[in-house]
């Protein structure tokens, strides 16, 4: 026999199980509401976390980078040495113009040097080459032989030195000494004289301490001073414009004349303006006491003085 409630509580039991599935589905979304705050919780958490790691760790980063690296760079390079530095590819070229220079083949030799300076400006070599070409230079000019820069002149019947001074237009003992005439009386009817026509320039560097003579605007050689009381640079000051003022010999606090029987036993001193840039020979090397200025040596000052002439620029630097 089969049980058939009544139609009132077929009513009831259906309202009852509409509640339970109503309490239900509130269970459900009370329960997914707490898993997905759980969820924001953790991925707020994971989101905290990876900026955190951000920032310390680039901050780590930066520091090991800033401060730790190189000091262990510098570890290292104390354990093992600095790194080899790499050849310098001009040596040969260097090795070639000093091969020139010792074959005494002068022209060519001062035509590759100077073809070095102009190539190779950040060589290592590049002070010894200007050494080379700078005594080069000096031989050239005073060897009197031809040479592509000098004029020649043939001595005639009645020339004198202070009438040749005047047809070369060249001073007197610049004319002697480029020709290794030391008495002027010696001149001799047919000889040839050789004279260059230079147009030099004096560059004092008070930073590097280095005396550079050039010659129509090319370089000509460089000295090293032995002594230094110039005026000492501050700052950087823009170059200053000077020129050669005299040129003196002395022998024991006396001026002597070239050509005359001191000479070869005198110092030199080349006075400059502005003042406290005069080059003189240190008198550790027999040359007079001087004030301020720049000693060179006895051999330089010797140069310096067949040279330079009154009136030469010069550049303080």
């Amino acid at each position: 026999m089969i049980f058939d409630p009544p139609h009132s509580d077929r009513r009831h039991i259906s309202n009852f199980e509409l509640a339970g599935l109503a309490s239900l589905r509130s269970l459900q979304r009370i329960s997914s509401f707490r898993r997905a705050a759980r969820g924001g919780v953790i991925l707020k958490t994971l989101v905290i976390l990876a900026l955190t790691a951000i920032v310390f760790g680039g901050g780590a980063y930066f520091t090991y980078r800033l401060f730790i690296e190189p000091t262990q760079i510098l570890k290292n390079e104390s354990a093992f040495g600095s790194p080899t530095p790499p050849p310098d590819m001009t040596i040969p070229e260097y090795e070639r113009c000093l091969q020139l220079k010792n074959d005494h083949q002068w022209q060519d030799a001062r035509a590759a040097y100077e073809h070095f300076l102009e190539t190779y400006p950040a060589s290592t070599k590049l002070d010894a080459a200007k050494d080379d070409l700078g005594e080069i230079n000096v031989i050239i000019y005073f060897s009197g032989g031809p040479a592509p820069d000098k004029d020649g002149y043939v001595i005639k019947p009645g020339d004198t030195l202070a009438r040749i001074e005047r047809k070369l237009k060249a001073p007197g003992d610049v004319i002697m000494r480029s020709n290794n005439i030391s008495d002027p009386r010696r001149l001799r009817v047919g000889d040839t004289l050789y004279v260059s026509h230079p147009d030099f320039t004096l560059v004092i560097d008070r930073k590097t301490q280095i005396v550079t003579l050039y010659n129509h605007a090319r370089f000509f050689k460089q000295y090293h001073p032995t002594g230094w009381t110039a005026p000492p640079l501050k700052g950087n000051p823009p170059p200053a414009a000077g020129k050669v003022l005299e040129v003196a010999s002395f022998r024991n606090g006396q001026r002597v004349a070239f050509g005359s029987r001191d000479f070869d036993q005198s110092s030199h001193r080349v006075q400059i303006a502005p003042p406290g840039y005069t080059l003189y020979t240190d008198p550790a090397q027999g040359g007079e006491k001087a004030g301020a200025g720049i000693a060179l040596s006895a051999s330089d000052m010797d140069e310096l003085s067949a040279l330079l002439t009154k009136g030469v620029q010069v550049t303080i630097r």
